[in-house]
């Protein structure tokens, strides 16, 4: 499963942060019933851009998607987003404090040359944004 339709995350004319749906052939083959989500990542800003694929099934899924809503409800806490693949180590990192948001990631494997490392601001709305576009339902 992906999502429905590719998602602005985040736009402040400086940054930009998106969930882009992926096509069916380069999903992630799972055991029916248990929850999995594949999905494109971009971020752009003025001088780079970067683009991976991350993938949450199973018990990790169920466990970031509540992390995620209890520091949205919160507006407070801290929760990471990663790709289970071998081949990538990528991630996407969320603080959260009195709903100022800093994220920071990494697009692409490290161990390649074409990764592509991002920090910014944002406000809790980006992920209150996520939750809606991940959520299995």
């Amino acid at each position: 499963m992906t999502i429905k339709n590719d998602i602005i995350l985040w736009d402040d004319g400086a940054n930009c942060l998106c969930l882009l749906s992926i096509p069916s052939e380069q999903q992630y083959k799972y055991i029916d019933g248990l929850p999995c989500i594949t999905f494109g990542v971009s971020y752009e800003n003025a001088n780079f851009k970067g683009y991976d694929t991350f993938t949450l099934f199973d018990r990790f899924y169920n466990n970031i998607l509540n992390e995620m809503k209890n520091t949205y409800d919160s507006l407070n806490g801290t929760f990471r987003i990663c790709d289970i693949g071998a081949d990538t180590d990528g991630y996407i990192e969320f603080v959260l404090k009195n709903g100022l948001a800093f994220i920071k990631g990494q697009l692409g494997a490290s161990f390649f040359s074409h990764s592509l490392k991002f920090e910014f601001q944002a406000d809790q709305t980006l992920i209150g944004r996520l939750i809606q576009a991940i959520e299995l339902g």
